[in-house]
């Protein structure tokens, strides 16, 4: 490890480092997996060899304390300078848990940081906008909004209903898009694990933009947009699926749609992958709600309905097999 971020790191440890040099360390670690692990194993070194402070500690009242509580038939006493290096090992490991969690947020600091986990949940922002969260996403935001925009960032996906603003615009930055709006109500998903940042349209009017180059697009009502993260291309098409934010209201409905139309809003309600055997099968019509209802059951009726059969491939996968429909 390069004496120069060991120096940094020691000083983390011991929660002595400027901000400065926390955000050196933290690209430095960002630049190479190699230089995550050699930074984990200072850290063990650090926790096998730092000192105890033991100006601060007044043994012998700790050792009659301690000597006062063992009873006459114990044997094995363990000492005491063991049992302080114990706790200080223990204090700084917190440091540097505590110093990691501050490292991971540090893109959020000074924001108010909400994650949803695995619930779904709703958030009010200062100026009263209206923010749904979906499962394993984080939202932070300004605590405030005391600048000339509003501004929040987004990691996963959210329906958002914005208070209308004309002299201070609505900006969310979210993996490669910057998505701006005055007041109007949307979905966007932007999960890090996922190559696409997708916006879809409610109400009013949406600027979708690539941060890295000079591509937007303008989205209304009735349209949806993609940003390819790999090629930074945007695309605008027609949709008027509402399904698209069915995870908010928990309802799924569909009047009439094929199983080739409907199945990418399960795969995207469910999160999992269900795949079509059978040429004909795609053009099975299906009409009917689904309120807050399990997998599972979507699935039983489907099979029940359109007479096909659905078979479990792991946890993640299904596949779809029947005669299918002309």
């Amino acid at each position: 490890m390069d004496s120069h971020y060991w120096d940094i790191a020691a000083k983390v440890f011991g929660d002595k480092a400027t901000p400065a040099e926390e955000e050196a360390l933290r690209q430095w670690l960002a630049q190479n997996p190699e230089h995550q692990q050699q930074f984990e194993a200072q850290q063990q070194l650090w926790l096998a060899t730092a000192p105890a402070p033991a100006a601060a500690v007044d043994t012998d009242a700790a050792w009659a304390k301690v000597n006062a509580q063992l009873k006459p038939q114990q044997a094995k006493v363990v000492p005491l300078y063991r049992q302080l290096w114990r706790v200080a090992a223990a204090v700084v490991l917190l440091v540097g848990i505590a110093w990691l969690a501050r490292l991971y947020f540090m893109p959020y600091y000074g924001l108010q940081v909400v994650e949803s986990g695995d619930t779904r949940m709703t958030v009010t922002l200062p100026d009263s906008s209206q923010v749904w969260l979906n499962k394993g996403s984080i939202l932070a935001y300004d605590p405030d909004f005391d600048g000339t925009q509003r501004e929040v960032h987004l990691e996963g996906e959210a329906f958002f209903e914005v208070t209308h603003n004309p002299q201070q615009p609505f900006v969310i930055k979210a993996g490669d898009s910057r998505t701006q709006v005055v007041g109007t109500s949307f979905n966007l998903r932007a999960y890090p694990r996922e190559q696409t940042v997708e916006l879809a349209v409610a109400t009013g009017r949406v600027a979708f933009t690539s941060t890295k180059t000079t591509t937007q697009a303008i989205v209304t009502p009735g349209f949806e947009a993609i940003l390819d993260r790999q090629s930074q291309r945007i695309t605008k098409y027609e949709s008027e699926d509402e399904n698209t934010w069915a995870w908010k209201s928990g309802s799924l409905k569909f009047d009439g749609e094929s199983l080739k139309e409907l199945l990418p809003a399960l795969e995207r309600y469910y999160g999992v992958t269900l795949r079509l055997q059978g040429p004909d099968l795609g053009n099975c019509r299906f009409t009917g709600t689904f309120r807050e209802a399990e997998l599972q059951e979507v699935l039983q009726v489907l099979e029940a309905s359109l007479q096909v059969e659905i078979t479990r491939q792991n946890d993640h996968t299904y596949t779809l097999a029947g005669n299918g429909c002309r």
